[in-house]
């Protein structure tokens, strides 16, 4: 019995040794793809009423399910209240909302993108979150981006690929904005 796994292990180690020698036999007709030089620009994608948006990676610390919220009296329908995000508070703004629409009506996919703004944490809530995108920073577009008012002041930049246009939908911007900080019901 040992000489039939020795002959079996013999076979094998010839095989994989005939696979090495093709391997190495065709590894100049590959091709090569240089990407030393190229700057990347990569972002979270998200959809908003349908359309495709981009969060720059650097300004989303995480994204979460939509947690069980506490909330908070006399402000605005968008602000959906606190939640607690491993001890830390996590206010949550309904971001369809916010900009003027119905809030989706999928609670299964909706996310929320987490911003970390200077230890303060501001959670928006999302359609979807798609994936990652990545980029070749010289196909920033930066003119004639979007059309819908509601979003043109937060969208920073796009690209193009054959699905179609992707925004970056500025996430700081959004964070600094006066609109976003005006919660109290007048």
């Amino acid at each position: 019995m040992a000489e039939k796994y020795s002959e079996k292990s013999k076979e094998l180690v010839e095989l994989l040794s005939s696979i090495v020698e093709r391997s190495r036999k065709h590894k100049d007709s590959l091709p090569e793809h240089d990407v030393r030089g190229t700057a990347f620009w990569s972002g979270v994608s998200f959809a908003l009423n349908g359309v495709d948006y981009l969060a720059p990676l650097d300004e989303i610390a995480e994204i979460i399910p939509v947690p069980e919220t506490t909330k908070v009296p006399g402000v605005k329908t968008w602000l959906k209240g606190v939640a607690n995000l491993r001890g830390v508070l996590l206010t949550l703004i309904d971001l369809q909302e916010f900009l003027g629409r119905s809030s989706s009506r999928n609670v299964l996919k909706q996310r929320v993108l987490v911003l970390d703004q200077q230890g303060s944490y501001l959670g928006l809530i999302v359609d979807e979150v798609t994936g990652m995108q990545h980029f070749d920073q010289k196909d920033l577009k930066e003119k004639g981006l979007t059309a819908d008012a509601a979003v043109a002041p937060y969208v920073v930049g796009a690209f193009e690929r054959e699905q179609g246009l992707w925004r970056i939908f500025g996430m700081k911007e959004l964070a600094e904005s006066a609109a976003i900080h005006q919660i109290a019901v007048v």
